[in-house]
């Protein structure tokens, strides 16, 4: 797969999920808690990414790997087929590969 562009991100721990209005683009938030992380699209459009964490013990949702350095990878990969940007990218150790 031909990578098109990457886009970096930076985790942002939290308990309680920020209003999307005061989420800032390249931002992953992620609540450990609640199992879930959002962030605005890495493509640039804006529009709402939510991934499901699911420590690896169902088949839904992301697996979330946090490295020693602090980035952080999510598997499988993204797609946002139902937003209007149609745009696929594999985020890992903090940076988002578009494909």
């Amino acid at each position: 797969m031909k990578t098109l562009f990457k886009q970096e991100y930076q985790p942002v721990f939290v308990e309680i999920m920020p209003p999307f209005n005061e989420m800032k683009f390249g931002k992953v938030y992620i609540s450990e808690k609640y199992n879930t992380s959002t962030h605005k699209c890495l493509c640039g459009c804006g529009e709402r990414v939510v991934l499901p964490i699911n420590h690896g013990n169902s088949n839904y949702g992301w697996d979330m790997v946090k490295e020693p350095n602090g980035s952080v990878s999510f598997t499988p990969s993204v797609g946002n087929y139902q937003q209007a940007c149609n745009t696929h990218y594999i985020m890992t150790k903090n940076v988002a590969n578009f494909v």
